[in-house]
């Protein structure tokens, strides 16, 4: 919830930063560049004694007695003390988790107020449209494999005759998937990936084993070893146990889906361009550096490594 992460938000004595820095650009804008840097004045405010009161409260399930609150008031200032100045020795410059941490707020402060607009029905149908992959049940196939290699072999001919013996030993003893059915674990040659796979999508077997393998299982009939089937890797002798084929989704079976996606598609399209406003009243220049000889070659100084400075690398 937007308020909750508001309460998280300036709670943290880092957001005193934020605030300080926001600070300095409206008073420079609107005085001509005259700033009290010391910043010697604290006003604990009503709303401020309140907030601390209502944050007590949350944590502990009570609200605070007059000791208490004094002592919360207290702990607050001591807080802002230390903060007002860490700031002035320059304690957040240059220092990485600061930066983060700030830039990691002011993300959530963007995310917190950006607007976006209500999904019609057409739109949200357009979407459907241009994702229905998402929401489909994609083909999906359960298997087991014997691997062959060519370069164990020495040659395709050579690996895929040695396949060829693979898938006869195991017509011959038989189909079944018995658990006692062993020798597919025995035969073949060694494989970096599993010899069994279960309800794997196809896009899945296609990223582990290539496109051509996933080609090869299309045709191959289920509850007996066939093949072979070539792969990135080589071939294989395989075991189909099941193939499900893809089944499309029905817009209307899956609009609440549809509509949680599109409208976090949405935000994330409108934070990226609040963010890329953002970066349009800054000039940003990257000096160019020579990568082999001072990067690879150690020629940054120690005095340059930090990761947190201005002038970071691309």
């Amino acid at each position: 919830m937007p308020d909750s992460r508001l309460r998280r938000f300036v709670r943290d004595p880092l957001f005193v930063f934020l605030v300080i820095g926001i600070a300095v650009f409206a008073l420079d804008a609107l005085g001509g560049g005259v700033f009290d840097a010391e910043g010697r004045d604290i006003v604990v405010t009503r709303a401020q004694v309140i907030r601390l009161a209502d944050l007590w409260s949350a944590q502990i399930g009570r609200l605070p007695t007059v000791a208490e609150l004094d002592s919360l008031v207290e702990d607050h200032i001591r807080e802002e003390i230390l903060v007002r100045e860490a700031a002035r020795m320059g304690l957040d410059q240059d220092d990485t988790i600061v930066r983060r941490r700030l830039a990691q707020k002011m993300s959530f402060l963007i995310e917190d107020t950006v607007v976006v607009d209500d999904i019609s029905e057409s739109e949200l149908a357009a979407y459907f449209e241009e994702n229905a992959d998402r929401y489909g049940d994609a083909q999906r196939f359960t298997l087991r494999h014997v691997y062959v290699s060519p370069d164990r072999r020495g040659s395709d001919e050579e690996a895929l005759r040695a396949a060829g013996e693979v898938l006869a030993q195991l017509r011959a003893e038989g189909n079944s998937a018995a658990p006692e059915n062993t020798l597919w674990r025995r035969l073949g040659d060694p494989f970096m990936l599993r010899r069994e796979y279960g309800r794997r999508t196809a896009a899945d077997l296609s990223e582990l084993f290539g496109g051509v393998f996933v080609d090869g299982l299309a045709s191959l009939p289920v509850g007996e070893w066939a093949g072979p089937v070539e792969s990135a890797y080589g071939y294989h002798v395989v075991r189909l146990s099941a193939r499900t084929e893809a089944k499309p989704a029905v817009f209307e079976e899956v609009r609440r889906r549809v509509l949680e996606d599109a409208r976090r598609d949405a935000r994330d399209a409108a934070n990226r361009e609040a963010h890329e406003r953002l970066r349009e009243r800054y000039r940003v220049e990257i000096e160019e550096i020579d990568f082999v000889s001072e990067l690879e070659g150690g020629g940054a100084s120690d005095g340059e490594t930090d990761a947190g400075g201005d002038g970071e690398a691309p």
